[in-house]
C-alpha cells in the first residue's frame, strides 16, 4: 500500500521568524504619526534599523508590555489595539483574550482599518529603503532552519501566515531557504484572512487528508480555530507565549513544541 504523504505547515512569525522588533518599531512608529496626542516617550519616530533596540533598553517596561501583548494578536490592525492598551496604561487589566477581544470591541473600526494600511505602508517603505537592514531586524529563531531543512526530506512543507508575502518572501531568501517553500506552499495575508481558510485550500491543493497534516502555530487561538479540521496541532514553545499560552494548548489537547523537538518531529 502507497504510504500517505505527510504535510507540515509553520506559521511564520513568532514560529520561523523572530519578526518582534519590527512589529515593535513599526506599530510603535505607525501609532504616533496617526495619534498625535500620545503618551509614548517619543517625538518623532525610531529610525528601526539604529535606534529600535536602544528604544528597548532605555524603555524596557513598554517593549514588555508588547510583549505580553503579542500572543493575543492576529493581523496589523491588533498592534493598533497593543498601542492604545499601552498608551492609556492599561496593561495590568488585559489578562486574557476575552479582556482583550473585548477592549478591541471599543475602538473605531475606521481607526483600525486606517491603521492597518498606515502600518503595511510604513513597513514597505522600510523594506524599499533598507532591505539589508530590514531583514537583520527579523531574525529565524535559532536551529529553526536548520530543523525546517531536515524535515524537508520527510514532510511537504507549507506556509500559512497573516504575514504579506513579500515580506515573506524576503525573509524566506534571507534564510537562505526560498527553494523548500515553491510559490504555491504559502498562503498569506491577502489570501485569506484565517488559518481556517489557509489549511483548506493546502489539502485541496495537495490532496493531503487533514489527519496527515502538522500544523505549528505561536497564537493557540489560531490552532482553536482548526481544531475541528482534525490536522495536527502544534503549540511553539518558542517566542513570546507565557504558561497562560501553555495551559490553554494543553488543555485543548495541543503539542506544546519545543525548539529542541522540531527537527525530530515524526512524520
Amino acid at each position: 500500500m502507497k504510504e500517505t504523504k505527510k504535510m507540515l505547515v509553520f506559521d511564520f512569525d513568532g514560529v520561523i521568524s523572530n519578526s518582534i522588533h519590527d512589529s515593535y518599531v513599526t506599530a510603535l512608529n505607525t501609532y504616533i504619526e496617526m495619534v498625535n496626542e500620545h503618551q509614548f516617550p517619543l517625538q518623532a519616530p525610531v529610525e528601526p534599523a539604529s535606534d529600535i533596540f536602544q528604544f528597548e533598553k532605555r524603555h524596557p517596561e513598554l517593549f514588555e508590555a508588547f510583549r505580553i501583548l503579542l500572543p493575543m494578536g492576529n493581523r496589523a490592525e491588533d498592534y493598533y489595539v497593543f498601542m492604545q492598551i499601552m498608551n492609556q496604561h492599561l496593561i495590568s487589566s488585559i489578562q486574557d483574550q476575552e479582556a482583550f477581544e473585548e477592549f478591541k470591541a471599543t475602538l473605531s473600526k475606521d481607526d483600525l482599518t486606517h491603521y492597518t494600511q498606515a502600518f503595511y505602508s510604513h513597513r514597505a517603505a522600510q523594506q524599499k529603503k533598507d532591505p539589508e537592514g530590514w531583514s537583520e531586524l527579523l531574525p529565524a529563531f535559532p536551529g529553526v532552519i536548520e530543523a525546517i531543512q531536515a524535515l524537508s526530506e520527510r514532510f511537504v512543507l507549507a506556509i500559512a501566515t497573516s504575514k504579506d508575502r513579500e515580506s515573506v518572501n524576503l525573509q524566506l531568501s534571507h534564510y537562505g531557504i526560498t527553494y523548500l517553500f515553491p510559490g504555491h506552499h504559502i498562503v498569506d495575508k491577502d489570501f485569506a484572512s484565517s488559518k481556517r481558510d489557509h489549511l483548506r485550500y493546502l489539502q485541496e491543493t495537495f490532496k493531503i487528508p487533514f489527519p496527515s497534516i502538522f500544523f505549528i502555530d505561536d497564537k493557540v487561538l489560531h490552532l482553536i480555530s482548526v481544531k475541528d479540521l482534525r490536522v495536527q496541532c502544534l503549540l511553539a514553545g518558542w517566542g513570546f507565549n507565557s504558561a497562560r499560552e501553555h495551559d490553554i494548548a494543553l488543555r485543548e489537547g495541543f503539542q506544546v513544541l519545543e525548539i529542541e523537538e522540531l527537527a525530530h518531529l515524526e512524520s
